[in-house]
């Protein structure tokens, strides 16, 4: 093994939805090829008190995910710090060369920073070389990230639509299509394939309903 076979580190950061098994899958190709120690790191916002099912049932399926390809897991709490700070920071006290992250029109790390996350990752990186894997489209990921669909419809309550799996909508707006649950959660979460002005739609759900933000 040479010298710098022997530098080199890589870490993914993953923040829980259904692209952090494809990510996890890249980082631990690229540590393979590289012969380097692997880590995959999550920063989480949450309260010291707060606790979310669905995404620790997301962290559990990525830390063993992590663990057999032989790296190591890090869930790292922001603390009100922004992710890019915390993302930095295990990456020097790692000694990582190679960061990897998920975009998809806007990365999912966003949420945290209010600003251009990419760019500020970049600035402050400095030798740290950054991968960006574009999250392919939907119907691209279904197969690795869902459960195969079943026929439901989207009931319209007021300002939301709630999901339906059985009987007809009446007196009230809805939309048919095929719904797709996440893997690794037992909430309903997930994918809403419909058509919406002639063209396929994904829509995304969240604990059983699909907030209408069309203009």
């Amino acid at each position: 093994m040479s010298t710098l076979e022997h530098r080199e580190s890589v870490m993914v950061c993953v923040y829980y939805g259904p692209h952090g098994q494809r990510l996890i899958q890249r980082g631990s190709q690229l540590a393979k090829l590289l012969r380097a120690p692997f880590t995959v790191l999550t920063v989480d916002s949450s309260k010291e008190n707060e606790y979310n099912e669905d995404k620790e049932q997301y962290l559990k399926a990525w830390e063993k995910m992590c663990r057999d390809s032989g790296g190591e897991f890090l869930v790292r709490k922001s603390r009100g710090r922004k992710a890019a700070d915390v993302i930095i920071e295990t990456a020097r006290e790692k000694g990582v060369t190679q960061i990897i992250i998920g975009q998809s029109g806007q990365t999912f790390w966003q949420s945290f920073t209010k600003g251009n996350f990419v760019n500020e990752l970049v600035e402050r990186l400095g030798l740290i070389d950054l991968h960006i894997v574009a999250v392919q489209r939907y119907e691209a990921l279904l197969e690795e990230t869902h459960e195969e669909g079943v026929q439901a419809i989207l009931v319209k309550n007021g300002e939301k639509y709630e999901l339906n799996y059985g009987g007809e909508a009446v007196e009230t707006e809805f939309m048919r299509g095929t719904f797709f649950r996440e893997l690794h959660t037992d909430f309903n979460n997930g994918l809403f394939k419909t058509d919406l002005n002639g063209e396929p739609q994904y829509l995304k759900i969240v604990h059983g309903e699909w907030m209408d933000f069309r203009p």
